[in-house]
């Protein structure tokens, strides 16, 4: 294999890659934050109830 083929194969599998590979991580942190703040959304309002929100 050349060094041609080799730079080429190369830029086609990251060009490929590398999207997909940040779909996933952004769909992973995306399923972890949605339920971190459900968790918080569900603590919070009987920990808000007594308070009153700032103005």
């Amino acid at each position: 294999m050349t060094p041609e083929e080799f730079f080429m194969y190369l830029i086609i599998a990251l060009v490929i890659v590398a999207p997909i590979g940040a779909r996933l991580y952004r769909r992973m942190t995306l399923h972890r934050t949605t339920q971190m703040l459900r968790e918080q959304l569900n603590q919070s309002p009987s920990n808000q109830s007594t308070k009153n929100p700032p103005e």
